[in-house]
């Protein structure tokens, strides 16, 4: 009798099933592991045996695994630094959810991924809270425009008046800058006369409602303006 037709059992396409099947068991096993460090006090040795199966989860899996597991990690405070690096370099899908919440992520390995030049990794940078001002000085350094009113919107950064001016050195005439510079809680004197002489009249009015310039600028304003009102009519506030 002649021999059935088909792939063998341990053919292409069976050890394709046995791999794909081998991965997803890796990553169950590490996301199993990882709910067991979720206890108060996890041993050294829980922990080890939960991060070695992470890493091969990164080295094996595929995206759809790794952006699984990276979402089950990013609460995680106590992260090994060569899994919290890999996460953060990973395909967007995987690595921008991470570098939006984890607090693994130090300003120096921040200030890396911003001088990467990937705008996506920038912009998610930019948004997130508490954003350290090195950080800030970095993305107002090398950001493209969209980047820097993220972050301008972004009321909780902490972005000094060097990386303020940087905006406005590099991009003073992009109008949605200068709303951004503007909408900030504060504004150095120096930047404010500098975006008051180049913003446009509704934004000027905008600026001087919300920031200290100096009386002179303003008083100057009004005479280009031909104004005959005073400057200490306009809304002139101290901070």
């Amino acid at each position: 009798m002649p021999p059935m037709a088909g792939k063998p059992a341990n053919g292409p396409a069976s050890r394709k099933d046995q791999n794909a099947g081998s991965k997803q068991s890796a990553l169950v096993s590490a996301l199993g592991l990882l709910d067991g460090l979720r206890e108060s006090q996890p041993s050294a040795e829980a922990e080890n045996e939960a991060f070695t199966a992470c890493r091969q989860v990164l080295r094996d899996g595929d995206e759809a695994a790794r952006r699984q597991l990276g979402a089950a990690i990013t609460g995680f405070t106590a992260l090994p630094r060569d899994i919290a690096l890999a996460l953060a370099s990973d395909q967007p899908s995987v690595s921008l959810p991470f570098i939006a919440r984890s607090a693994v992520l130090n300003e120096d390995d921040l200030v890396k991924l911003v001088w990467s030049g990937d705008p996506a990794k920038q912009v998610t940078i930019a948004a997130r809270p508490q954003l350290p001002a090195p950080v800030a000085a970095a993305l107002t350094a090398v950001a493209g425009a969209r980047v820097l009113t993220t972050l301008l919107a972004n009321k909780s950064a902490r972005i000094d008046a060097d990386a303020l001016q940087s905006c406005l050195d590099r991009f003073g005439d992009d109008e949605t800058i200068q709303q951004g510079l503007i909408g900030r809680e504060r504004l150095p004197l120096a930047v404010s006369e500098a975006l008051l002489a180049s913003a446009a009249p509704g934004l000027q009015q905008a600026l001087l409602a919300r920031h200290a310039v100096s009386p002179a600028v303003s008083q100057e304003l009004q005479r280009r303006r031909g104004s005959t009102a005073p400057w200490w009519q306009i809304q002139i506030f101290s901070r």
